[in-house]
């Protein structure tokens, strides 16, 4: 766990600059009954990763604003505005060598709970009109995922000269807010990595 602890500082320093977040394709689709369960229970599960050799580095919990917010003070604020009621957070790791990763080594993932779907609604698009401004960030387009889906890519070069890329899936289903953030290789880390893991939360969201 010490030897994944410090390969998770080393990539989060590649991405320091890579801050990113939301991007294309917004669908609309029939409204949807209010959620009222945990967010914890709709985080993305240990189960749900597709490659092997990931470890818990961040334990699902629970999470207040300011940490859905990244300890930004604007987000965080608007966040308790638009009525946040509960949140949760976990991340994985697979310490392996980053040159010839295929799939992501980081994932993370944050789930935010609203008092209205109106409420969740204009902090999602707030996200999408602050995170699409970052510099590099390319839209991809998501297909149909929930209420509203925006995903971007970014790429970034560390200082060995391999080219890393971090993905951030934005999504909305009725009343909650879901982000899925994976890095990886460039090359090795594609926007549906993040996909099947988002389609799996939207699938415990939906469910009765």
């Amino acid at each position: 766990m010490a030897a994944g602890s410090g390969m998770a500082r080393t990539t989060a320093g590649l991405f320091a600059c890579a801050l990113l977040l939301s991007a294309c394709d917004s669908s609309a689709s029939a409204s949807q009954p209010l959620r009222t369960g945990d967010p914890a229970h709709y985080l993305v599960k240990l189960t749900d990763l597709p490659s092997p050799g990931f470890t818990i580095i961040t334990p699902a919990h629970a999470a207040d604003a300011a940490e859905l917010a990244g300890n930004n003070a604007t987000r965080a604020v608007r966040l308790t505005q638009e009525g946040v009621q509960a949140g949760a957070a976990v991340r994985y790791f697979r310490a392996i060598d980053l040159a010839t990763a295929n799939g992501p080594i980081d994932v993370v993932n944050t789930v935010e709970r609203f008092a209205t779907a109106s409420g969740a609604g204009a902090a999602y698009l707030a996200d999408v009109k602050d995170l699409d401004s970052v510099t590099g960030a390319a839209p991809v387009s998501t297909g149909g995922l929930g209420d509203e889906a925006h995903a971007v890519s970014v790429v970034r070069t560390a200082a060995s000269g391999i080219q890393a890329v971090q993905i951030t899936l934005e999504w909305r289903v009725a009343n909650v807010v879901n982000i899925i953030v994976v890095r990886g290789r460039y090359g090795g880390t594609r926007l549906d990595d993040g996909l099947v893991l988002a389609h799996r939360t939207t699938t415990r969201e939906l469910a009765p």
